[in-house]
């Protein structure tokens, strides 16, 4: 294989790989807090497990968890 066609090939998993890991994060609930929700602790445990198996960075994982919240949840988030 030449160069070219591996750099190719490492480019195009790279890519899979980031839609995949995209798709996996769309999966996850948002979270707003309302008392009939998920649990807080199942919520954070199910994202922190995702992201370790992403091994993504705190950078990262900080923003995607900030995408994932919404109503009170996310007013409280932007108020603190």
């Amino acid at each position: 294989m030449s160069l070219m066609q591996e750099i190719e090939t490492n480019s195009m998993e790279t890519r899979q790989l980031h839609s995949s890991q995209k798709e996996a994060i769309k999966k996850i609930a948002e979270f707003s807090g309302e008392s009939n929700e998920i649990d807080i602790d199942e919520w954070l445990y199910d994202l922190n497990n995702l992201f370790s198996l992403m091994r993504l960075k705190d950078e990262t994982r900080i923003l995607e968890t900030m995408g994932k919240l919404a109503g009170p949840a996310l007013r409280w988030y932007q108020e603190n």
